[in-house]
């Protein structure tokens, strides 16, 4: 599987980040999952930031390995992109996860997040993957 391209699978919200950090099981098992299938998953940038914000400097080597993983692609949003962000703000709350919403919206993929209830205004709802743990 080395050097083939790999197709986007999922897109991790500040919940998900957060939970890796946590050593949640579901998240990461889904992660390696999606690297078995040779698939990728997006972390938007604001959602990084978002996490390292929330969980202080001692959590940042968490989110660095995260980061590295090589199933995990960071990804900023186009700025031509900002009033299309800012409606999905209107809807999903935070800035963060408009930024998810909208890669997985472009990636056609759901978000994987803690609470779906923050993407119900999103594609009717169905956008999201929940994880508990």
């Amino acid at each position: 599987m080395t050097g083939e391209p790999r197709t986007i699978r999922l897109v991790l919200d500040t919940s998900a980040a957060l939970a890796w950090t946590r050593g949640s099981l579901a998240v990461g098992e889904l992660i390696a999952e999606i690297d078995d299938e040779n698939g990728a998953v997006i972390l938007p940038l604001p959602c990084l930031i978002e996490a390292a914000h929330l969980t202080g400097l001692l959590e940042l080597p968490r989110l660095d390995v995260l980061v590295a993983h090589r199933a995990v692609f960071l990804l900023s949003d186009d700025p031509a992109d900002w009033q299309a962000l800012a409606a999905l703000r209107g809807l999903v709350g935070t800035a963060d996860r408009a930024s998810a919403a909208m890669l997985a919206l472009d990636a056609e993929v759901d978000v994987l997040t803690r609470d779906p209830s923050w993407y119900a205004a999103v594609a009717g709802g169905k956008a999201t993957l929940e994880f508990d743990d």
